[in-house]
């Protein structure tokens, strides 16, 4: 135990900044000042951070702290050099600002923090939060303090969450998030596992060879099965196949977590974490692996919001059918592949009276019985849409002829002619007029497509009701 002062003497007022510019040991020092500077010196080695001291030119008079952990570097190797260097081209700027800002404020008060990318030799840039503490007007220290603190993932979390907001994809959030695991508290080797778009196999993101996962049995399987978390302190209960493979990888203990969970109580990716220490996962790591938990949940969530909102804007409300817009991103696909679409434009014959005489709500009943009639006619490869009111489109697949077409649209006339019952038992009797489209020249936009079967469409009124015209080029 240190030697306490004795009663009633005054504690010798010594300002941390006097620490970096420790005196030189001599005849006169006592053996006490010796160990305490040692003592002090070796505390401030032992900073899991960098700690430097910069002067008015930008120059690091000072450097000390586990500056190792922070990069390649060492604390001689950074004194006489200029703080840009430490940090990357485009934070110089950054940094530069907190060392002015910090000089300019009163004497030991903190300013920051600032996040800057420092230059790591061997990894590359690598996120910090830098601190700035001004000790100019102290003589044995005549600069400001820089204390950066090394790379955790909580910062790189932060950027997962801007990037969602930004439109990052499922995998690239997953990925990000996987890398933000590697740093501490967690320090693992993660990924995410969820189906994949065609339901055959699964997602794995990222997807890295040497990191053990499916096809094999393992932990994530029982989150597939309903399981929240399923952690194993050591491999033992790992295949024999799993266990070779993962230590083979240096990996001793693996997490698995369920992740954005359903309302059946299943959940729809699961997180696998791999460490390289036999044991137990600390609090800490398990609240870091919680908080990237909810990051991806949330990812999921704004994927799904995102894919029903165009959902809704490509489906028809009120027929369930393909909207204009959905049928127009549809059609001009086709015409980005260099197909020749045929186009089929249907009207409702009779339609206006159905609505003047008996209302909206019948004519809605209209609608969706003539989509369901028109739906049962099409030919299981063509596309149905409803434009507006009561006009319909068939978009036919594949190369088909001018008969083939004119049999579709005799299927539709006859179809919606006949009588229909709307509300009330009162029955109506509408009919179809059909424009249609083909073989025009392959690249035709696709607005033009429909305007040559609308004005077919026009034609095809002039005749009377239930008749169909091809437009000719």
């Amino acid at each position: 135990m240190a030697d306490l002062p004795p009663p009633g003497s005054q504690p010798r007022s010594e300002p941390f900044g006097t620490l970096p510019a420790m005196p030189p040991k001599d005849r006169d020092s006592s053996p006490d000042q010796s160990r305490s500077a040692g003592y002090l010196e070796g505390v401030l080695a032992s900073l899991p951070a960098a700690l430097l001291v910069i002067d008015s030119n930008g120059t690091i008079t000072y450097a000390s702290g586990q500056l190792n952990r922070m990069g390649s570097r060492t604390p001689g190797s950074l004194k006489g050099a200029a703080i840009g260097t430490l940090v990357t081209p485009e934070d110089r700027e950054a940094v530069d600002q907190l060392i002015k800002l910090a000089a300019a404020r009163a004497e030991g008060q903190m300013v920051g923090p600032v996040r800057v990318s420092y230059v790591d030799e061997v990894r590359g840039p690598r996120v910090t939060q830098a601190w700035g503490l001004n000790r100019s007007a102290d003589q044995s220290i005549g600069g400001v303090i820089l204390l950066m603190l090394p790379e955790s993932s909580y910062e790189r979390f932060d950027q997962v969450l801007e990037s969602i907001s930004l439109g990052a994809t499922l995998e690239e959030t997953f990925a990000a998030l996987a890398e933000a695991l590697r740093y501490p508290p967690a320090e693992a080797e993660c990924f995410f596992l969820a189906p994949a778009r065609d339901d055959r196999g699964v997602l794995r993101a990222p997807d890295i060879q040497q990191v053990p996962g499916p096809p094999s049995a393992g932990p994530w399987d029982d989150v597939w099965a309903g399981a929240h978390v399923v952690s194993h302190d050591n491999l033992t209960v790992l295949s024999p196949a799993l266990q070779t493979a993962a230590r083979a990888a240096g990996f001793h203990a693996v997490s698995a977590f369920g992740v954005h969970q359903r309302a059946d109580g299943r959940y729809d990716a699961c997180l696998v974490m791999w460490r390289r220490e036999e044991g137990p996962m600390s609090g800490f790591a398990a609240a870091n692996a919680q908080r990237a938990i909810a990051i991806a949940s949330l990812a999921m969530s704004h994927a799904a919001e995102e894919a029903g909102l165009k959902e809704a804007t490509q489906r028809d409300s009120l027929t369930g059918l393909a909207s204009r817009t959905g049928f127009f991103e549809l059609l001009e696909a086709r015409v980005r592949a260099g197909e020749q679409s045929a186009i089929l434009y249907i009207d409702l014959d009779g339609f206006r009276q159905v609505n003047e005489t008996l209302g909206h709500l019948a004519g809605d009943a209209v609608l969706r019985v003539s989509a369901r009639r028109l739906a049962s006619v099409m030919r299981p490869t063509d596309d149905l849409a409803r434009l507006s009111d009561d006009e319909f489109v068939v978009l036919c697949s594949g190369s088909v002829t001018e008969e083939q077409v004119g049999a579709i649209a005799e299927r539709i006339i006859a179809s919606l002619s006949r009588p229909l019952a709307v509300a009330d038992g009162e029955t109506v009797n509408i009919g179809a007029s059909v424009g249609a489209v083909l073989d025009l020249p392959v690249g035709t936009p696709a607005d033009a497509l429909l305007a040559k079967a609308d004005h077919a469409l026009y034609r095809a009124k002039l005749k009377g009701p239930g008749q169909w015209v091809v437009a000719t080029d």
